[in-house]
């Protein structure tokens, strides 16, 4: 009985995606995603935050869905099967998406609708053999007056500058110390 309830519970973990191999040696040679994060509070940028979005291909059932966990001000490189994905919202244990999307900050978490924003997104074409730049993404805490919850935005900066500044930075970053 132990075992029948541990391997579905197992089955049931996988419908909610697959975290991908994070910073692997390149011989592997598939493809990978680099994606950067950064968490502003009214103070200013902290890089105590992290949270998790998905990124998922089209295909219904047998659509490959990846968990990305990321951490404030960090640059992430993940391996990923060559394809086309999108950004979507986290999915239960059960494998059904979710409205909203957590973010944890500074020890505090918030409760944030995902974003229209990312939903309208292109979807990303990642080519075998390739690493695809594609932005920051940034978390905005806004102040709020006493006994009212805090605002937070979330975008994604997609500019020339954001995604050559996460390719510069993570390149000295994987190469380690001469």
């Amino acid at each position: 009985m132990k075992r029948l309830a541990l391997l579905l519970t197992a089955a049931l973990a996988g419908c909610a995606g697959t975290v991908p191999q994070r910073n692997a040696p390149p011989e592997q040679a598939i493809a990978a995603i680099l994606i950067g994060t950064r968490f502003i509070l009214p103070t200013g940028e902290t890089r105590g935050g992290r949270t998790v979005v998905n990124f998922e291909s089209e295909g219904g059932r047998q659509a490959e869905v990846y968990r990305l966990p990321v951490g404030g001000g960090e640059n992430f490189l993940y391996l990923v099967e060559p394809g086309v994905y999108r950004v979507m919202p986290t999915r239960s244990l059960f494998g059904f998406h979710q409205t909203t999307m957590k973010a944890v900050i500074d020890g505090r978490s918030y409760r944030i609708p995902f974003p229209r924003e990312l939903l309208r997104l292109p979807a990303y074409d990642v080519k075998p053999s390739r690493i695809l730049p594609m932005g920051i993404l940034e978390y905005k805490v806004q102040a709020a007056l006493p006994g009212q919850a805090s605002r937070i935005s979330v975008r994604r900066d997609q500019t020339i500058g954001a995604r050559r500044k996460i390719v510069q930075d993570t390149g000295p970053e994987m190469m380690g110390p001469p």
